[in-house]
């Protein structure tokens, strides 16, 4: 499983970005728009210049920022339980250790100094990732498995949130940025008919469709 002690199974950052987005636009697609306070995953396009963002909860204390930038693309995560009983976390200055200023500068954000960071992982040229990774646990192990950029990764997570039972097949079009329809919608959501609030909702996140 993926963690900070083992990344080699996160994905590429073309594929890592595909995957996100896919992510929110499944939750953009199973629900309503009025019950967006409880989706797991959001993507925001233009969340600086140049930069773009991908926003993970698992619903409680553990949560993570992905920033995305032409200098490469930063991943930090947090377990905000572990604020409750740990009398040291880690220093922001371990974590970054051999971090480029570049991406330094990301990791010095308002977002992140506000969510804070129990883990974070960089790389500069888009395949390798780097760590520094402290003892203990980091909640790494749980929101990293989230963007392995494995379809079934959906489809487990669909079993679980929604609930229900997604088609593989339609789940592996949204993984690979497949512009969405109103068959995959269908095939995904039968409930869903809102296709002019859907549409909008995935323009505002850059996931492209054909409604």
């Amino acid at each position: 499983m993926i963690s900070t002690k083992n990344l080699s199974g996160l994905p590429d950052v073309n594929r890592l970005k595909a995957f996100c987005k896919g992510l929110a636009a499944l939750d953009i697609i199973m629900l309503e728009k009025e019950w967006s306070f409880i989706r797991h995953y959001t993507y925001n396009p233009i969340w600086r210049k140049g930069k773009e963002t991908f926003w993970a909860t698992d619903g409680s204390e553990q949560s993570m920022i992905i920033m995305f930038t032409s200098e490469g693309c930063v991943i930090n995560g947090v377990d905000s339980e572990l604020y409750d009983w740990e009398e040291k976390l880690p220093r922001i200055e371990d974590l970054t250790n051999g971090m480029p200023s570049a991406l330094q500068k990301l990791m010095n954000s308002r977002e992140v100094k506000k969510m804070k960071s129990t883990f974070c992982v960089w790389t500069e040229d888009g395949v390798v990732w780097h760590c520094n990774p402290m003892a203990g646990e980091d909640a790494s192990k749980d929101l990293l498995s989230m963007i392995d950029g494995n379809p079934q990764t959906y489809v487990e997570y669909g079993k679980w949130f929604y609930p229900a039972d997604l088609p593989l097949e339609v789940v592996r079009q949204l993984a690979d940025g497949v512009p969405v329809t109103k068959e995959m919608i269908v095939a995904l959501n039968p409930k869903r008919s809102e296709w002019d609030e859907i549409k909008a909702e995935l323009d505002e996140i850059g996931y492209l469709n054909k409604l």
